[in-house]
């Protein structure tokens, strides 16, 4: 018997000057997470995260800023193809950002944003504030450490 293809689902690790990741809150959930979501039909990796980018956080980087970091396991069933970009508090702040994608918490009820919070996190409150899957990936894995110094940045403990 033959598995189906995993779904890939494609995202951005925004990272700024000191090494910390961009998160937002997802709605309705104790958990943090990147600007991310499935491949829409046509749709490349770059242009999907890029547009997850846009529609979950309001950001808008240039394809040639993104740092293509491949395609990973992420659960079963799914992969994450992860592109990182490095930014500055002044140029990203969590307070301009803004989710544009929204959903009904309840069947007929009113549409809420996916996401709803925005905050960088260092790695001590990454382990608290994502899942699980994206805590091993990121951090167990050392993704995070390979995205920073690919952006040319010193890796934060």
């Amino acid at each position: 018997m033959t598995l189906p293809a995993p779904l890939l689902s494609c995202g951005l690790l925004v990272i700024n000057e000191q090494g910390e990741l961009l998160v937002g809150h997802s709605t309705g959930s104790p958990r943090w997470d990147l600007p991310k979501g499935l491949l829409d039909a046509g749709e490349t990796p770059i242009e999907c995260a890029r547009r997850e980018g846009q529609e979950e956080f309001g950001l808008a980087f240039a394809p040639t800023r993104l740092v293509d970091l491949g395609r990973f396991a992420y659960y079963r069933g799914k992969d994450l193809h992860l592109f990182a970009v490095r930014t500055t508090t002044a140029e990203t702040r969590p307070e301009r950002c803004h989710c544009t994608s929204h959903f009904e918490a309840t069947p007929g009820g009113a549409l809420r944003p996916e996401i709803d919070a925005y905050a960088w996190a260092d790695n001590d409150a990454l382990r608290r504030l994502l899942g699980q899957s994206m805590r091993r990936l990121l951090l167990d894995k050392n993704l995070l450490e390979v995205a920073r110094g690919a952006l040319g940045l010193k890796v934060i403990p």
